[in-house]
């Protein structure tokens, strides 16, 4: 089964088409690597995913059925920017979307661990990029989601930190999470993904297996469309 797919799904910002019949399919359990160059669509088709985007046209669909609010208790996500308080410690940011989501503040201390956040008492405007970026991986993690959609998760990390979360991100996915990841290192996406899927023009040009010279890939399925 997909834990996510979409049919024919179309979105349109003041008579420009960013999206254009869409049909995303994204296996249950599996890292799924969504490509592209700078405005092809790939932010839209995320915010559609995980609901900040709700008027479009097409069909998306949560593990076999049609999308709807209460899906977003299993859905987690970081799209552009970590939005956690900046006047407020990593902790209480947690703390903040385990009251508000009705999750056990355990789970606080068990995706720190993860993500090796030993510094839950920082504030978060104090944070480096690199820490930020982690702290808002592990709140995307918070309520143990079914799906995890991350937009450049790597930005901002280290080589060695690069490597630590791509390691991290293949446990969440053995432990039964399915992830969408956007990003332009094509190496680190064509180390961890099962799947590709590239958009171009507001189009999914290609969507398959994950190959072993996805540059060549890339350029392929992009540089005659741009």
């Amino acid at each position: 089964m997909n834990v996510i797919e979409t049919e024919n799904l179309t979105k349109t910002y003041r008579n420009k088409l960013v999206l254009k019949n869409i049909n995303l399919k994204v296996p249950e359990q599996s890292v799924y690597g969504l490509l592209g160059i700078n405005g092809a669509g790939k932010s839209t088709l995320m915010k559609v995913l995980t609901g900040i985007i709700t008027h479009y046209q097409g069909k998306l669909f949560f593990k076999g059925n049609e999308w709807d609010r209460n899906d977003l208790k299993r859905i987690g996500s970081l799209i552009e920017y970590p939005s956690l308080y900046d006047n407020l410690s990593i902790k209480d940011n947690f703390l903040i979307d385990c009251y508000e989501d009705r999750i056990s503040s355990n789970r606080i201390e068990e995706v720190s661990n993860l993500l090796k956040i030993d510094y839950l008492n920082k504030k978060f405007k104090d944070c480096s990029l690199g820490m930020k970026q982690r702290a808002g991986i592990a709140r995307a993690l918070l309520k143990n989601p079914e799906f995890l959609v991350l937009d450049e998760p790597f930005n901002g990390l280290d080589p060695y930190g690069v490597n630590e979360l791509k390691s991290i991100l293949l446990k969440v996915k053995e432990n039964g999470t399915s992830i969408l990841i956007s990003d332009h290192v094509l190496s680190d996406l064509e180390d961890i993904s099962d799947f590709i899927g590239i958009i171009n023009n507001a189009e999914l040009v290609y969507q398959d297996k994950n190959v072993s010279d996805l540059e060549k890939i890339f350029f392929k399925y992009t540089q005659r469309r741009m």
